[in-house]
């Protein structure tokens, strides 16, 4: 879906992204991730030819981006940043509508598609269709923003630190409502954010960036697993690692069977998809060495601490 190879940004003197070769697939959900000042804006949009990129191919479907319409381009790009870009004076659902009213939509299927937008982000339509932007709190507004980007069907979606300046109650709903999403619309999405815990929860694959530089592209296992250097091991959190990894298993990968009728009474319960960390931290909050498994309302088997910390799991 997007490809770019060898290529580079100069500002004056300052190298911004050097010689980077980067192919991200259709439908993956990729999470450009660094320190300040490390290229992955920059990375992020060149894409979309909001910077112009100075050397090297950028292709998106195997076509050139210079040599597309730029504004045909942005088009079919949906793009989300951190402070919404939504117009003051322009009501929700007309913000919403901006690309497809650009791309000559009928009336008829723009309102249907904000009312899908707006369903889809748990924004009913007939309470927020008609607010202005100063009068939703910064989740929806957000919301609002993403259901924009989305607003012309666009097969790529970016998005640039977009939860950043959320309190983290908000910003962890809003990542579980874009993994929802994503489920359901299988996007190409490329992410930015300066965080990788959110990183780790969102992505199919983290590109770590530093100096303008690609450090290492992988997935978030394999990255836990294989850092490629001390620095990208230090942005993983150094011996925090175990932790975030188990954040990534779920309790249905390690559970047994259950022992026997009445023999787990006493244990804590979690959920079969939760992660071993949430089952950890359970357990030492209960200061417990075994949980109750449950699907729902249903007793499923249960989960012991061994489980967790055997030598074969990596965690």
């Amino acid at each position: 879906m997007i490809e770019l190879q060898q290529v580079t940004k100069r500002f004056g003197n300052t190298l911004a992204a050097d010689a980077i070769d980067l192919r991200i697939n259709q439908g993956e959900f990729c999470v450009l991730v660094g320190t300040s000042g490390c290229g992955k804006s920059t990375t992020l949009r060149m894409i979309n030819r909001l910077i112009p990129h100075s050397s090297g191919l950028l292709t998106i479907e195997g076509q050139e981006i210079s040599q597309l319409d730029e504004q045909q381009l942005r088009r079919r790009i949906g793009y989300a940043i951190q402070s919404t870009g939504l117009f003051p004076h322009w009501p929700v659902a007309r913000n919403i509508s901006l690309v497809p009213r650009l791309l000559g939509w009928s009336e008829a299927r723009v309102t249907e598609r904000v009312e899908e937008l707006l369903e889809l982000l748990n924004l009913p339509y007939a309470e927020f269709a008609h607010k202005y932007p100063s009068e939703l709190s910064g989740g929806q507004a957000q919301r609002v923003g993403v259901a924009r980007a989305l607003a012309g069907d666009p097969d790529i979606l970016l998005m640039d630190e977009p939860f950043g300046a959320l309190d983290p109650i908000t910003r962890e709903t809003l990542q579980n409502e874009l993994l929802r999403i994503q489920r359901k619309i299988h996007k190409t999405l490329v992410f930015v954010t300066h965080d990788m815990d959110e990183a780790l929860k969102l992505a199919s694959q983290i590109v770590v960036m530093d100096q303008g530089k690609i450090i290492q592209q992988a997935s978030p296992a394999e990255l836990l697993l294989n850092p490629a250097n001390d620095f990208v091991a230090q942005l993983l959190g150094g011996e925090d690692r175990g932790l975030k990894q188990a954040g990534l298993l779920r309790v249905a990968e390690r559970m047994l069977p259950l022992p026997g009728p009445n023999s787990l009474d006493q244990a804590p319960a979690i959920q079969l998809h939760d992660s071993l960390r949430q089952a950890l931290s359970i357990m030492l909050w209960h200061q417990c060495q075994q949980l109750r498994v449950y699907e729902g309302d249903s007793l499923v088997g249960y989960l012991p601490l061994d489980r967790i910390i055997r030598a074969d799991s990596h965690v």
